[in-house]
């Protein structure tokens, strides 16, 4: 985990975006299942997959691949293979309720806004899978030493950093923008909608505060690692 990713900003962010994931999916959702006369048997499907991806979200923001010195390296790793497959079922339970088991007439407006939020859910988890595999491909080229130069080297490395920075803002945005939307809509029933603009832009910042760390860490690294490279290949030349 990168050090700054542990700054107060960050901590106040992650807590912020968890306590709504915990207040949607443990106190307001049981309240309104429990109020349902009949519920739909597609309905625990999908229930099951958001939960899964939204809490496989929370975990992995918080326990990265460096975390513990490595150790939760694995934890990371199954976790978000398993959320990102629960999180298409979810997907296509959800749109299935909306559009053709419910009557999405009686508010059209939740409608439209519930499933531009799965929509949004399938682009993060698209886009943020296809950065990590394009990064760990790079990588894996970098290992190979694939490059007939420093300067081949260094645009290699500058791609690897880049999609690692896309797959960490994309995994946030899912936590924060694609999971969050659901739960903040359900705020918006209580309140008004009127706050809706005001709740997106909050979450628009929050996860721009969650990712700052990791962007600012990957790219000091970088730098470190070229400086210590070129030190010692100046060394060896003396």
């Amino acid at each position: 985990m990168p050090k700054e990713a542990f700054s107060p900003a960050f901590v106040v962010a992650w807590v912020a975006a968890t306590c709504l994931c915990v207040w949607f999916l443990f106190i307001h959702a049981p309240l309104v299942l429990v109020a349902k006369d009949n519920i739909q048997p597609l309905l625990y499907i999908h229930l099951f997959g958001a939960y899964s991806v939204y809490i496989a979200c929370v975990h992995n923001t918080l326990l990265t691949p460096s975390t513990l010195n490595g150790a939760a390296r694995p934890f990371h790793i199954w976790v978000g293979r398993i959320g990102m497959f629960l999180g298409v079922v979810g997907f296509f339970s959800g749109f299935v309720l909306v559009w053709f088991i419910y009557d999405y007439t009686q508010n059209l407006g939740f409608s439209i806004g519930i499933t531009f939020g799965g929509f949004s859910q399938i682009y993060t988890q698209i886009v943020g899978y296809k950065a990590i595999k394009r990064s760990q491909e790079i990588k894996a080229k970098i290992g190979a030493h694939e490059y007939k130069n420093e300067e081949e080297l260094f645009a290699l490395q500058d791609e690897q950093d880049a999609q690692l920075n896309d797959h960490i803002q994309s995994m946030i945005g899912l936590f924060v923008l694609a999971c969050g939307i659901p739960a903040l809509m359900r705020i918006c029933d209580i309140v008004s909608y009127n706050y809706l603009p005001i709740f997106i832009g909050l979450a628009y910042s929050l996860s721009y505060v969650m990712s700052y760390p990791f962007a600012k860490r990957i790219r000091a690294n970088r730098l470190s690692e070229r400086g210590a490279a070129t030190k010692e290949t100046s060394l060896l030349y003396k």
